[in-house]
């Protein structure tokens, strides 16, 4: 005897197709919010790579050696503005840096410091590189004239200023506080504000570090 199909029996299909269905949509959201959960891992320094600073510059450093961006590929580089007769932002900066090294252990070498003096006046290029190497050997110190310190500033959009002391001739300069980091291709990707945190700073120096090589093609986008 052939059985049709009840209306319950339709129904009781129905509900479960739409049961299958159902499992598989939960299934499909749960992987799509799992995927969205994963923790974009961000820099924690200041991504300034589409803010176009720190591209045409020379500088001559205490040998007398001409520098420019070209010479910063192979290594990650961490740039800073300052001046020996510093107390406090420019010792605690090298310091700092010398922290990281530590932390990088036999990559260490993968780092390398550029000072450039706010100060040519007072920072010759003896007193200049003596200052760096005093706290790191591989350090590389540059000291232009007032000109060519102007148009290097004004290429980072990095600040200076000298400030009148209380005696005739005394003097001290205040400037931007904090690191320009290139990556291992020359170019500039972060600032790294004075007293971000050691091991911030090495996070994201090891990053740059292990960062697999990329075309030159930029990938900002034009705002506006």
């Amino acid at each position: 005897m052939s059985r049709t199909n009840t209306p319950a029996t339709g129904l009781t299909a129905l509900a479960r197709k739409l049961h299958l269905s159902t499992i598989a949509i939960s299934a499909a959201t749960l992987l799509l919010v799992a995927c969205a959960a994963k923790p974009k891992v961000d820099f924690y320094g200041k991504d300034i790579a589409c803010e176009a600073l720190g591209q045409q510059w020379t500088m001559p450093d205490s040998t007398g050696v001409s520098r420019s961006p070209a010479d910063l590929n192979g290594k990650v580089t961490y740039l800073f503005f300052g001046f020996t007769s510093c107390p406090d932002v420019c010792p605690t900066t090298m310091v700092e840096l010398n922290r990281v090294k530590h932390l990088m252990g036999s990559d260490a070498d993968k780092l390398q410091v550029i000072f450039v003096t706010v100060d040519p006046a007072r920072d010759t290029p003896a007193v200049a590189e003596t200052y760096v190497k005093a706290f790191d050997p591989t350090a590389t110190a540059l000291v232009g004239n007032d000109q060519q310190l102007a148009a290097m500033a004004a290429s980072f959009k990095a600040f200076y200023d000298r400030e009148e002391g209380k005696h005739p001739g005394a003097y001290s300069m205040s400037h931007t506080a904090g690191g320009y980091v290139f990556d291992r291709e020359g170019r500039l990707r972060l600032f790294a504000p004075y007293g971000m945190p050691v091991e911030q700073l090495f996070s994201d120096v090891q990053r740059l570090t292990l960062e697999p090589t990329r075309p030159h093609a930029t990938t900002c986008q034009a705002t506006g």
